[in-house]
């Protein structure tokens, strides 16, 4: 917050007496307010302040617009609701931005009150978002178990929702938050398509004819009770100095054990077989660990 409690919001927009209209406006409301009359001029503010929390942009700025002004604070300053300005004749670039990320937009000629209206809505809305992120930095204990059908199992999914709580917790950097999604999303299919499925991980290659014969065989598996109604059970738990994942098929099992060494790491073996995953475990986990039968398996991480 600013100085005196209130949110800061920047306005751009190349007509100075708009950008001095709406100044005035909520300076009086008690609103720390900077401007600018470019996208360059906001992005440098943006880069250099820490008291902006909305910005208000018209879509039509000189040089970069405002929706190429957008799309870097939505790559850099992702949690800063945009609210752009728009005539007519931009309405449908307006409505077609929100749907790209913008927060709200508001049409041209407008009043006053109704910016404050849409500005402080987005405003209690990021602050909820905020708050809810402040409660996963204080999370002390989590432990997440799920189980489901084979034929209505999405790894992806499911490690993206994990992956989320990591990154809310801050457990570690957000590059390697993504590096821990890899991993769960192959472990999960590990246990989808080699469990489940019982699909031949030889049967994997980057040749498209094999490639095609295994998402044939796979599909046709998927529709075949035997092996689709198989269930895969997840065991999820995590503090602020580890995190666990226990993954249970219910296939024939792995033959593991020429691949982990006595401190349950993974061994530097060729491990081609097995995909990504396996080698990306091996830099990224701790330690792993199987039941003799080889269809279960837990990564453990520390963190540093």
């Amino acid at each position: 917050m600013s100085h005196n409690g209130k949110p800061g919001i920047l306005v751009v927009d190349d007509d100075e007496m708009i950008v001095d209209l709406i100044e005035s406006y909520f300076s009086e409301l008690g609103y720390y307010v900077s401007t600018a009359t470019t996208a360059e001029d906001a992005i440098h503010q943006l880069s250099h302040e820490n008291d902006i929390h909305l910005v208000l942009s018209d879509i039509g700025l000189p040089g970069r617009s405002g929706l190429d002004l957008l799309k870097i604070i939505r790559e850099t300053k992702g949690e800063i609701p945009v609210i752009l300005l728009t005539g007519m004749k931009t309405l449908d670039t307006a409505i077609s931005a929100v749907k790209s990320g913008a927060t709200d937009f508001i049409t041209k000629p407008f009043k006053l009150e109704t910016i404050r209206q849409v500005v402080e809505k987005n405003l209690r809305k990021n602050e909820r978002i905020r708050r809810k992120k402040q409660v996963y930095e204080s999370l002390k204990y989590l432990n997440m178990n799920f189980s489901f059908f084979t034929y209505e199992f999405n790894p992806d999914t499911l490690s993206k929702e994990l992956t989320d709580i990591l990154k809310k917790m801050r457990f570690a950097p957000e590059e390697e938050i993504q590096q821990f999604e890899v991993v769960f999303t192959e472990t999960f299919t590990n246990a989808m398509e080699h469990g489940n499925l019982e699909l031949p991980s030889s049967a994997k290659s980057d040749d498209l004819l094999f490639r095609t014969e295994y998402e044939e065989l796979r599909e046709q598996r998927l529709n075949d009770p035997r092996y689709a109604n198989r269930k895969i059970q997840i065991a999820f738990e995590c503090n602020p100095n580890l995190f666990s994942l226990t993954v249970k098929d219910e296939g024939p099992g792995f033959e593991w054990k020429k691949y982990l060494d006595q401190h349950h790491k993974i061994m530097k073996v060729n491990t081609h077989a097995f995909g990504r995953g396996f080698n990306i475990v091996q830099h990224y986990i701790d330690e792993v660990h199987f039941n003799q039968k080889g269809n279960i398996i837990t990564l453990i991480k520390n963190r540093i």
